[in-house]
């Protein structure tokens, strides 16, 4: 019996080891990484959009891994987007409202702080306003997401290659800014790009670009593809570095689409973030040291996706996009990934983990 046990132990040890951690695909260089959020973009958004493309293959399905993020904040187990792009750029659960320091008051630093420091190149593209959440947690430091004269000045030092999006209003209005924060921004050296149309024309960083007084118009607005031109362009700027770049692309108006519990908006704006995804991960493919990661920082409108029967053993009947809130949900949002390393994206992981691992890859290296 003893001997029998052998031989299975023998034959079931050399298996255990091929999984085993030490024998995980090797790290590969990277050189330059793109993170993209989709706002508010649970797994039942990226479902929505498969079913409306006929189940023809979207970007979802040309990820190479795929993840799962715990999403909850320091002080609430439903995350706002200022808690979770924190722990996104800075590796930290913070307190839901807060940017960029922790529950205490401590600033600490971003992936974008971190990658300029190394001599990469640094960018955002977002199409809500570029003092909203998510893209100041890349390099603000303010107890409440709503000091955006804070934010601006914060934005203006830090200097990053290029922050484009919508909000003019806020850098020129005189109840909220002391001056105008745009010729401010002019005289700290930054190019300012007043339209898309201009920033595609031009490449001399660092660039501000505020293409709207507010946000820039959601996708069923407008007949441009302005994520991906705007997103691709930033790249081809970014990639003059030859030591490389980080940059974080937002399709923001995915989660004003779910807030307003507007299933047809968020099918334009999933089209139009399907679009872009699949040119950065073109992009991957012939630039060898490029890491895609996309994910969302929280999943918003509780999306459902219901037969039209409640007699699931019927044919089709058809699928109703369903909201069970007009706010955020607890509910784990995915992680793909593409490209150099990007099965170590594969797993589930604290939102923080996203920032540990790209640092790693990026700056530890």
């Amino acid at each position: 019996m003893k001997r029998f046990l052998l031989i299975i132990l023998a034959m079931v040890i050399p298996f255990a080891q091929s999984f085993s951690a030490d024998k995980a695909p090797k790290k590969e260089k990277v050189k330059n990484v793109i993170l993209i959020i989709g706002d508010g973009m649970g797994l039942a958004a990226a479902g929505s959009w498969m079913i409306d493309n006929a189940y023809a293959p979207t970007c979802f399905d040309r990820a190479q891994f795929v993840g799962i993020s715990k999403t909850y904040s320091a002080n609430s187990r439903v995350t706002d987007s200022a808690a979770s792009g924190t722990a996104m750029a800075c590796g930290v659960k913070t307190d839901n409202s807060m940017l960029g320091q922790l529950p205490d008051g401590t600033h600490v630093p971003s992936i974008a702080v971190y990658a300029q420091e190394k001599g990469l190149s640094t960018g955002l593209v977002v199409t809500s306003y570029v003092l909203d959440a998510t893209p100041s947690a890349f390099f603000a430091h303010v107890p409440k997401r709503g000091m955006r004269k804070e934010i601006i000045d914060d934005l203006i030092s830090q200097k990053l290659d290029i922050v484009v999006g919508g909000g003019r209003k806020y850098f020129t209005d005189p109840e909220s800014v002391p001056e105008n924060m745009i010729e401010k921004a002019k005289r700290e050296g930054f190019t300012y790009c007043a339209t898309p149309e201009e920033f595609y024309q031009t490449r001399e960083t660092p660039i501000l670009g505020l293409f709207a007084e507010g946000n820039f118009p959601m996708a069923i607005e407008r007949d441009t593809d302005f994520l991906k031109d705007a997103a691709m362009h930033a790249i081809d700027i970014l990639d003059d570095n030859k030591k490389g770049f980080f940059a974080m692309i937002e399709g923001s108006h995915i989660d004003h689409a779910e807030h307003a519990n507007n299933a047809e908006q968020m099918t334009f704006e999933m089209e139009e973030f399907d679009k872009m995804v699949n040119a950065v991960f073109d992009y991957a493919d012939t630039h060898k040291g490029t890491l895609v990661v996309i994910t969302a920082d929280h999943e918003t409108g509780g999306v459902t996706l219901l037969p039209g029967s409640k007699d699931f053993t019927k044919g089709d009947t058809g699928i109703d996009v369903k909201f069970s809130t007009t706010g955020h949900s607890g509910i784990p949002v995915p992680i793909y990934s593409y490209g150099a390393s990007s099965w170590r994206f594969g797993q589930v992981m604290e939102n923080t983990e996203i920032f540990s691992r790209i640092k790693a890859l990026l700056i530890d290296r």
